[in-house]
């Protein structure tokens, strides 16, 4: 079919240690927030702290990477 798109809703996930009480295990509910320093040197927002809420009502993936 050309021309048509389907969205898929998706069901909540939990990451495996999220145990009952655990922040954020109900549907609905708001996740704490943090800030990180960018550290890409090709981002707009290179050495600034950015948070998931600058990106309210947008999509975005943050990936959390860590060398030694």
């Amino acid at each position: 079919m050309t021309g048509c798109m389907t969205i898929e809703r998706l069901e909540p996930r939990l990451p495996k240690d999220a145990g009952a009480g655990s922040v954020g295990t109900e549907l609905g509910d708001v996740m704490p927030d943090f800030h990180l320093m960018d550290i890409n040197g090709n981002s707009l927002r290179y050495q600034q702290s950015v948070s998931p809420r600058d990106y309210l009502q947008q999509v975005s993936g943050w990936y959390f990477g860590h060398a030694t």
